[in-house]
């Protein structure tokens, strides 16, 4: 008698976990399902943004090529008073060939004023003692660079000057001071140098002085003591 009621509890058992699987199981692939549907539609949207991008980066591309490159004007005004704005604006114009000069310094230097090799750069102007002297009017430009040789400081501080004179007037000056330390050095090297740009007439001069002559160098570099001039333009823009 006791054994029915058993058996038909077991059914009853095994027909509820079988249930209950397969509840599961659907629940299972039905969430399965869902992922998968999610990560499809959030690969689709994010290659489809990939084209769009693309499409416009392309576009924008084209369009850029098929537009004019604006080209640089001709005029380049000079603002005067700040040289690497006025070498900017130089670089921006062709520069001609009328007329250049570029000459290294002669020696012996026995004096302030120096003068120079005219087995140099000598195209558009003189060369007369020292000086080159303008042949033509025009918007000119003048550099010069010197090198300094110390061999040995002495007991006081030494003054290297350099002075870019237009018709013996000076016109730009370069300074600077060595040997101030109290304890001697030797061998100390260095430089000056000077930009001028300027409206010059014909048989307007240009000269360099120098206080302290017998320290400019023409032996360690010869080759850099130099003056250099060259017309930028006719008017002045």
């Amino acid at each position: 008698m006791s054994s029915v009621p058993r058996q038909t509890s077991l059914h009853q058992l095994n027909a509820s976990l079988e249930a209950a699987m397969n509840v599961s199981e659907g629940t299972v692939t039905s969430q399965l399902r869902a992922t998968s549907r999610t990560y499809f539609y959030f690969t689709t949207a994010t290659l489809a943004l990939c084209l769009i991008f693309t499409l416009a980066t392309i576009m924008v591309l084209v369009v850029q090529k098929k537009e004019p490159i604006p080209q640089p004007s001709d005029s380049f005004r000079l603002v005067g008073g700040n040289c690497s704005l006025d070498f900017l604006s130089i670089l921006k114009k062709p520069l001609g060939t009328e007329s250049s000069a570029y000459l290294q310094v002669s020696k012996p230097i026995n004096s302030s004023k120096l003068t120079w090799n005219k087995d140099g750069i000598l195209n558009g102007f003189r060369y007369h003692d020292g000086d080159l002297i303008i042949q033509s009017p025009g918007l000119y430009i003048i550099y010069c660079q010197l090198q300094f040789s110390v061999p040995s400081c002495p007991n006081n501080t030494i003054d290297l000057k350099l002075e870019l004179l237009i018709n013996n007037q000076t016109k730009k000056q370069a300074l600077v001071t060595v040997c101030e330390s109290k304890t001697r050095t030797k061998k100390i090297y260095t430089n000056l140098s000077q930009f001028f740009l300027e409206d010059l007439d014909v048989n307007n001069t240009v000269s360099i002085k120098v206080e302290e002559f017998q320290y400019v160098d023409t032996n360690t570099f010869p080759l850099e003591s130099v003056l250099a001039a060259f017309k930028y333009s006719n008017l002045t823009d």
